[in-house]
């Protein structure tokens, strides 16, 4: 999957919008491309193994089982969100799991270790994803939308605080990866660990978008001292 080129917001609005020029496009009824939330105060979180459709690859990039699928009409979109969110079926789908609960996080975590093997813990910052233009989906607000019915009749319990990232995961989202064996060690592990890592690539990213600003400034402020200094010496 590698050969794929990196997702932009470019190449996800060409996946969302009808090749054609009509106007009876599901993008428009409903806009995946624009992100709705507010920031986010918690990192998206995710557990896989070997046994997982998305890990992460040598260019620290998540893809999904089907990471260029279209979704420019409503029947793509319903369709693939009621194979997904169903975990009995394996077709492949566009779409990546996130959880913000570290209670959710946990369960599933032990599950999976007790039926699949070791876990790891993957930390997404989805600000950071729709500060890049890239979608994220609420499950039950999209299931509610397009009237897909819970797999499992639990009263939505299952998808609260549940995401979906279209496509894929680029490296720039990604907050790290942490043994899940030796992250539960720690009681405190979300607060102590995965939240501050968090607030720091928060901090981080903060830093590297003003940096271009400051440095157009400093130049502006260079070339005027320069000028003043030539129009002085004329």
């Amino acid at each position: 999957m590698a050969e794929e080129a990196g997702l932009n917001r470019d190449i996800a609005s060409s996946l969302l919008y009808l090749p054609s020029k009509t106007t009876l496009t599901e993008e428009k009824q409903r806009p995946w491309s624009i992100n709705h939330f507010q920031p986010f105060q918690k990192p998206f979180l995710k557990t896989w193994d070997r046994c997982s459709g998305s890990q992460p690859d040598d260019e620290h990039r998540m893809l999904s089982r089907a990471p260029r699928q279209r979704l420019d009409t409503l029947e793509s979109r319903k369709s693939s969100l009621t194979t997904h969110i169903d975990h009995s079926k394996w077709n492949p789908t566009p779409y990546i799991s996130f959880t913000t609960s570290p209670a959710a996080l946990k369960k599933m975590a032990n599950w999976r270790a007790s039926q699949r093997g070791p876990q790891t813990l993957t930390v997404l910052d989805p600000n950071a994803r729709m500060a890049d233009g890239l979608p994220i989906l609420d499950v039950l607000a999209e299931m509610d939308h397009y009237g897909i019915k819970n797999p499992y009749k639990k009263l939505n319990q299952y998808y609260k605080d549940h995401y979906l990232c279209l496509w894929e995961v680029t490296g720039r989202e990604i907050i790290g990866h942490w043994e899940w064996a030796d992250l539960v060690a720690n009681e405190q592990w979300y607060h102590e660990i995965i939240l501050p890592a968090f607030r720091e690539h928060t901090k981080s990213r903060s830093l590297e978008e003003e940096t271009p600003g400051l440095s157009a400034a400093m130049n502006k402020l260079s070339c005027m001292f320069l000028l003043s200094g030539i129009l002085y010496t004329a």
